[in-house]
């Protein structure tokens, strides 16, 4: 169930690598790739194994409900997978879903009160039906265990990968390109924010980014040091969202909002960075985390949610409540070179540790658990195999 593959936040990533690496992996079984439009066309004609079969709809809740189900029992499918929660609860066919977040719980006040109530209804609905949960984080399976009263279905931890754009050794033609294309300082901090709900039409900004804190933490870094580095923004609508609630031109000087900027150029973007902040309330995983840490940008991540869970000892962690803490980790690391060279080793060596071919390998473990013998995935060495964490 792949609607979500398209768009350009973690989801779609998430969904685009890990569907390519079941295509590489499994190559004895058929997957039908389910789209509500044909933007993805030809994407995986190298693959024999891959169908594609686009069901166009009106809404997200028709297609999942009603029009994927009765195609997939037309199609003879044996198990319906979806790297976003939901499932259609009328079908016959086990399924299994990827649990993506666990902020309407953690943090309910991030959406409008109508979304907050269909996930509380749907949710467990869509645990109930699942024949297999998996999560992107440890930290997202154990919130979501921990606020809703009933026993998870079989449960394992996919965690996400870092594309091959995203390393330590940069092209310095195309990190030139880019520092031209977006203006970029000669030295700069670097945040990725996000204030949309991506995915969603009509839905109010997202202020989960806790953006405002952080731009209040870098006027006190500011403050605070004779040289300040530029703080470049990257994200879609980040400086109309700040102007919005009440920053001024000169709350916002040493900022540059970057926009939404691809994949692509987005390494050269890390790559260039003195430092990489992060000061979100919540991360079920956190992409950027692991974007920073793979092309060796020291990371300032917060310590809630699955920053330490994605990086360990690796980066520097603060408290995303605590302006004062986030100025001074700030000033501690882009005052010290010898620090940001640690970092950056540091980071690297942790990053490896993720890759899609293990969080495919981890969701395929689950799809021979439900379907034992159904599918050859000899090709997955079985001591790569991530051993599930199981909800009590």
């Amino acid at each position: 169930m792949a609607r979500a593959i398209d768009q350009a936040d973690g989801l779609g990533r998430y969904c685009e690598q890990v569907l390519r690496q079941l295509l590489i992996l499994d190559p004895q079984t058929r997957y039908i790739i389910f789209l509500r439009t044909d933007a993805t066309g030809g994407r995986w004609r190298e693959f024999a194994n891959a169908q594609t079969c686009i069901i166009h709809s009106p809404g997200k809740l028709v297609w999942d409900q009603l029009l994927v189900p009765a195609a997939a029992r037309r199609l003879g499918v044996d198990l319906l997978f979806n790297p976003k929660f939901s499932l259609p609860l009328l079908s016959r066919i086990p399924g299994v879903f990827v649990l993506q977040s666990c902020d309407w719980y953690v943090n309910p006040q991030n959406y409008p009160w109508w979304d907050n109530i269909y996930i509380r209804l749907m949710l467990p609905l869509y645990c109930r039906k699942a024949r297999g949960l998996l999560g992107i984080s440890k930290t997202t399976l154990e919130a979501l265990a921990s606020r809703i009263a009933m026993t998870l279905p079989v449960t394992g931890i996919t965690y996400a990968g870092v594309g091959p754009e995203f390393t330590e050794l940069g092209d310095p033609e195309a990190q030139q390109r880019c520092r031209a294309e977006y203006r970029l300082p000669a030295r700069f901090i670097l945040t990725v924010a996000r204030v949309v709900h991506t995915g969603h039409r009509g839905l109010p900004d997202y202020p989960g980014g806790n953006n405002e804190r952080l731009l209040r933490a870098y006027r006190l870094y500011r403050q605070r040091t004779t040289q300040p580095l530029p703080l470049v923004v990257a994200g879609r609508d980040v400086e109309r969202y700040l102007r919005a609630r009440g920053f001024s031109a000169d709350q916002l000087q040493g900022v540059h909002f970057l926009g939404f900027v691809p994949n692509e150029r987005l390494a050269a973007v890390y790559q260039l960075a003195d430092c990489f902040v992060l000061a979100t309330l919540f991360e079920s995983f956190g992409l950027p985390i692991l974007e920073a840490l793979a092309t060796g940008c020291p990371a300032i991540v917060p310590a809630t949610g699955a920053g330490p869970e994605v990086a360990g000892s690796a980066a520097r962690l603060i408290d995303p409540y605590d302006e004062g803490g986030i100025a001074a980790a700030l000033l501690e690391v882009t005052g010290s070179p010898g620090l940001r060279a640690r970092m950056a080793h540091a980071g690297i060596l942790r990053a490896r540790n993720f890759s899609w071919r293990q969080t495919a390998e981890r969701v395929l473990a689950v799809f021979d658990e439900l379907l034992p013998g159904a599918s050859a995935t000899t090709t997955a060495a079985p001591a790569t195999r991530a051993p599930y964490w199981r909800t009590r």
